[in-house]
């Protein structure tokens, strides 16, 4: 049977024979890029520190500050931006695992796949 046959019914019976975790839910409301305004406050958050901290390092190095106030700048610049970048990647990642489950489970590619997602569900 071939992708476009598929049916809603049979999309949405395979979708939520696998559905989101928590974890991908939360990365995918706080980080993508259709996060609703209202929860903009944990990335706004993140990008002010991140900011903040890049300036301070920034200005510290090409003003010669002491050292400790660069190390204080760069070392949570350093440690916020991996966790995010971690956070970002396990989400995406398990929801990629995800999405090739259903795709399975429908018997299409993951291009198959997104078009009957957006087929059914893309307004």
């Amino acid at each position: 049977m071939g992708y476009k046959q598929i049916t809603k019914k049979q999309y949405d019976t395979a979708y939520n024979k696998y559905p989101p975790s928590r974890w991908i839910k939360f990365v995918f409301r706080y980080f993508s890029k259709e996060t609703e305004r209202k929860d903009l406050v944990l990335s706004n958050t993140l990008v002010y520190t991140l900011g903040g901290l890049f300036v301070i390092g920034f200005f510290g190095t090409v003003l010669n500050a002491p050292e400790v106030i660069i190390k204080w700048a760069t070392i949570p610049y350093g440690i916020i931006l991996t966790l995010i970048g971690l956070t970002m990647f396990s989400g995406f990642f398990l929801n990629n695992r995800r999405i090739k489950k259903i795709a399975k489970e429908l018997g299409v590619t993951k291009w198959e796949y997104n078009y009957l997602a957006d087929k059914y569900y893309r307004t």
